[in-house]
């Protein structure tokens, strides 16, 4: 029997235990995965989720908010653009 107030559904159980996957990834993926462990000092699997949150907020908000995204440095300016 479940503790009292704990959910029992599976959307509860699915949104707590993590997923393990295995996945060929290419060099590029790997230098950039390398950048963050060197430039942050977390894990590979912290580096992994860092950039697929970045990624995934980007492409949701190009894609599915089709809002303009700008990357400003210093001395520049860009524009995100997924084709």
């Amino acid at each position: 029997m479940p503790a009292k107030g704990a959910r029992t559904d599976s959307a509860a159980t699915q949104r707590t235990e993590p997923k393990r996957i295995n996945v060929a990834v290419s060099p590029d993926t790997v230098r950039a995965l390398e950048n963050v462990i060197e430039r942050e000092g977390v894990t590979l699997t912290e580096a992994l989720r860092r950039l697929v949150g970045y990624g995934d907020f980007v492409y949701r908000s190009v894609r599915e908010n089709r809002e303009q995204l700008m990357v400003k440095g210093e001395d520049t300016t860009r524009e995100v653009v997924l084709l």
